[in-house]
């Protein structure tokens, strides 16, 4: 009886073990290219979100300092209460907008 397994048989013998190491290069060569591509496309989104999450540290860092608080305090206390009766002119002026608008799409649904 002969051993096909040890004479390169189909049954017997392993897809790796075909023609020496050739195929286990071939599978290891396309390993390590899949691993370098996946390494360049993950490197490049790290370097995309770098600049956006520089940019969200230093709104932060500008946001939590004294400066700001003091902005924020004067124009609280000093302009915001200025502005206020213009901001409801504004308001008002736009929902009397809002109302012409709707009645006349109300006269154009009743016409038809």
């Amino acid at each position: 009886m002969v051993d096909e397994s040890r004479n390169g048989g189909m049954y017997g013998a392993k897809p790796w073990e075909d023609r020496g190491g050739m195929a286990v290069g071939t599978i290891l060569a396309t390993a390590l290219a899949a691993g370098v591509i996946a390494f360049l496309i993950r490197r490049s989104r790290e370097e995309e979100e770098v600049p956006a999450s520089r940019v969200a540290k230093m709104a932060r860092t500008w946001a939590d300092s004294d400066g700001m608080e003091a902005s924020r305090e004067f124009f609280m206390d000093k302009i915001l209460p200025e502005l206020k009766p213009a901001l409801m002119a504004v308001l008002d002026e736009i929902e009397e907008a809002v109302d012409k608008g709707f009645r006349r799409a109300e006269k154009m649904v009743k016409q038809l």
